[in-house]
């Protein structure tokens, strides 16, 4: 005498929903945005600062050379 096939039904997957508990922004975010700003602003004023210092220091060494308009001349 032939099995009978038993057919079994699939288990049904439930998908779950989870909820996204999402934390306020604390004080540490707040303290590394104000240190990144706080290293642009001193980085600019060091380019800055030595802009100026360069222009004077190169200024000083040309006084030396005598020059019309920029353009050199001979003594």
């Amino acid at each position: 005498m032939a099995k009978k096939v038993v057919r079994r039904k699939t288990a049904k997957r439930v998908k779950t929903h989870r909820k996204v508990v999402r934390t306020a922004h604390t004080d540490n975010d707040m303290l590394v945005i104000v240190r990144g700003w706080m290293f642009v602003v001193a980085f600019a004023l060091m380019l800055g600062i030595g802009a100026v210092a360069g222009t004077f220091v190169s200024r000083m060494l040309n006084t030396d050379v005598p020059s019309v308009a920029g353009v050199q001349t001979a003594r």
